[in-house]
């Protein structure tokens, strides 16, 4: 959707995705998953692509596994290579699952939270998560694309520079209650699964989402 200039909604919070760009987006989707995907995985659950790949049966996955073992016994990511996701008409924006630290207004240690939280995010606190999670979990500041980590082990460089091009839930609105909603109801997810398996035209895909988007922001 992003990478064809499409979105949920705009700065103010007004839904936009029935479009131009989300409809071509949708078009492009259909035929692609006609082209060079396994037409049974609208039925897949959470294992399935696990079980497929390593199988043999696909060749790529949009997966975070790391404990599988080749043929020889080896760690996976020794025997395989990681790519960013591609980019389309309009870019190349990836969305990268955001962990964030926040303390509650209603917490009885508002202070000491915010204190923990000023620790923790000190260069030399900081540095021990990211290091522990090699390239895993990337860290949102360009100055840690710069860190040695990135040289041991050069299957994870695609994520070298992977904050640049990310966006949040609800761009390019704010990403808060109503983005997380739209994002559990699988809303967009939903819109190309609609087309992709016949059920709906692009067209009628996309103003179905935009409906349900709009039942969260108005």
């Amino acid at each position: 959707m992003w990478s064809h200039g499409g979105q949920e909604i705009d700065a103010k919070g007004k839904v936009v995705l029935d479009s131009k760009a989300t409809v071509d987006s949708v078009r492009f989707m259909t035929q692609f998953w006609k082209d060079a995907h396994d037409e049974g995985g609208l039925a897949w659950d959470d294992s399935n692509n696990n079980r497929g790949f390593l199988a043999g049966d696909i060749c790529a996955s949009l997966n975070g596994a790391d404990k599988f073992k080749t043929e020889k016994g080896a760690p996976m990511h020794t025997d395989i290579l990681h790519a960013s996701l591609p980019a389309g008409p309009k870019g190349q924006y990836p969305y990268h699952t955001a962990f964030t630290h926040m303390v509650m207004k209603y917490s009885k240690n508002a202070k000491g939270a915010k204190e923990f939280l000023r620790w923790a995010h000190t260069p030399a606190n900081y540095e021990k998560w990211v290091v522990v999670q090699k390239g895993f979990a990337v860290a949102p500041t360009s100055q840690w694309e710069k860190h040695k980590m990135w040289d041991a082990d050069p299957v994870m460089l695609p994520f070298k520079a992977a904050g640049r091009g990310g966006r949040h839930m609800g761009f390019a609105g704010a990403p808060g209650q109503k983005a997380a909603e739209a994002w559990n109801k699988y809303i967009i997810v939903d819109m190309y699964a609609q087309a992709a398996s016949g059920k709906m035209k692009p067209e009628e895909a996309v103003k179905w989402a935009a409906g349900e988007l709009r039942k969260i922001y108005t």
